[in-house]
């Protein structure tokens, strides 16, 4: 799902077209170069999403639940065996990149978890963050298409179900591989200061997290990345 994401999709694509069959693009109204970035490339599809809700002080949002289930109702379209869904601003690092399409075709499991690295711009990334409770952090990452994965919208965040009610307990379920480093998905949610800044007065004026504080108050003090956290 993309939103004047110019900064990121054309790594985003470079990266998942190393091994993705097909790259869907829902784009929620850019008014950068983002779409005109994306259809570049070969793999790459992209269709409007044009659906938005207002939030405080007259900024409109495209609702990110309905915007995630359009992406997957079209993937089922497209015949997919396998959906991953990630944001323009993550990416997989080189070795889930390298082993990926072994592990889904020989695996039984329905769901991929995948440690997930949280960078401070480009070089740093947050052990707090991407290390809670000293194991690594796991983010759901990919599943197969034909199990009926419906999303709970509940902006600005969104919970993964099987009827649109409940949300999904995949310790309880059992049917979840996860996959530790050197394999992960990188998070470059906070390039820079200003981005940061930017980030912040929007989630405050919107109303979305009124609560919103900067990173660095709450993922602790950043480390240098390790050898295998590169693309």
């Amino acid at each position: 799902r993309t939103l004047n994401e110019e900064e990121h999709i054309e790594k985003f694509c470079e990266s998942y077209g190393e091994f993705a069959d097909l790259i869907l693009v829902a784009d929620g109204g850019s008014t950068d170069n983002t779409v005109s970035i994306a259809k570049r490339f070969s793999k790459v599809r992209v269709r409007n999403f044009l659906q938005t809700v207002e939030c405080n002080r007259g900024i409109r949002r495209n609702p990110d639940g309905p915007h995630i289930q359009f992406l997957i109702d079209w993937a089922v379209e497209e015949g997919a065996d396998w959906i991953v869904h990630q944001d323009c601003d993550q990416r997989p690092n080189k070795h889930l990149k390298e082993g990926i399409r072994d592990i889904l075709s020989e695996t039984n499991k329905d769901f991929i978890m995948v440690t997930q690295i949280f960078f401070w711009g480009t070089d740093k990334y947050f052990p707090n963050l991407s290390k809670p409770w000293g194991g690594w952090a796991q983010g759901l990452w990919a599943w197969r298409a034909n199990i009926g994965i419906k999303i709970i919208d509940n902006m600005p965040h969104y919970l993964f179900s099987f009827d649109g009610e409940h949300s999904l307990d995949l310790d309880k379920l059992g049917r979840d591989l996860r996959l530790l480093p050197p394999m992960c998905f990188m998070h470059f949610g906070w390039p820079t200061e200003e981005r940061v800044q930017e980030h912040i007065n929007y989630y405050r004026t919107s109303g979305l997290i009124e609560e919103m504080v900067h990173p660095l108050q709450f993922g602790g003090a950043p480390s240098l990345i390790e050898s295998w956290m590169v693309e």
